[in-house]
């Protein structure tokens, strides 16, 4: 009965802190299965990929995978992943990545297989900074 209470639950846990705010690693978050993906994006377009558990903790690289991919409809470019530090994974483009496109990330975390996760770049700006900057035009009208 748990595990149903936690499977209805997910996604409006996966929504409520997915992506609108940023990860521990001050990235978008993802929900593609039973863990949670979190990316930044380098200025060389180069990713780092962040395999984190249900409570957004414990970044892994065990017994874990993660396949890149960025398309779009007039190209795609993959990337090749390697093992950054001990906890997660940086891949680097193969190619010239198009500043609009979809970056597919596929990941295995701990065995677990998750669905594709699909990022749309460029990243959006967080909400939080967006609203601080409505404060202020709104100062303005006044």
């Amino acid at each position: 009965m748990k595990l149903l209470a936690t499977l209805i639950l997910l996604p409006a846990l996966s929504w409520a802190h997915g992506e609108d705010k940023p990860g521990p690693h001050g990235g978008h978050v993802q929900m593609p299965g039973a863990f949670h993906t979190e990316i930044t994006v380098d200025k060389d377009q180069s990713v780092h990929v962040y395999l984190l558990d249900m409570n957004f903790e414990n970044p892994t690289i065990k017994d874990s995978s993660v396949a890149v991919t960025a398309k779009n409809k007039k190209s795609e470019v993959k990337y090749t992943c390697s093992v950054m530090g001990t906890d997660h994974y940086h891949c680097i483009p193969n190619g010239k990545v198009p500043a609009k496109t979809n970056l597919i990330i596929q990941a295995t975390r701990e065995k677990a297989v998750g669905n594709e996760a699909i990022y749309k770049l460029p990243l959006p700006v967080f909400k939080e900074s967006k609203k601080e900057s409505k404060k202020e035009d709104h100062s303005h009208h006044h």
